[in-house]
């Protein structure tokens, strides 16, 4: 089981996840589109780190994330 964990994104603090880009149970290429998050005044996409099966999205739409926070598990 790999997490999938909010990167550093230099001087932010806090993002909101915006918007899944897979579902759970999609199986994921390394480097693609995972999900959206968003700060104040931008918007981030966050690659999958690995190749494998989306199992788990912890941080759901609308759910707030800081640098390091469980975001999702793959398999």
């Amino acid at each position: 089981m790999s997490e999938v964990r909010l990167p550093n994104l230099g001087e932010i603090d806090e993002v909101t996840v915006v918007d899944w880009l897979k579902k759970e149970g999609e199986t994921l290429k390394a480097g693609e589109d995972l999900l959206e998050v968003e700060t104040e005044k931008t918007t981030f996409v966050i690659e999958t780190p690995q190749a494998g099966q989306l199992v788990r999205i912890v941080k759901k739409k609308g759910e707030r994330a800081c640098l390091d926070d469980l975001l999702a598990e793959i398999e």
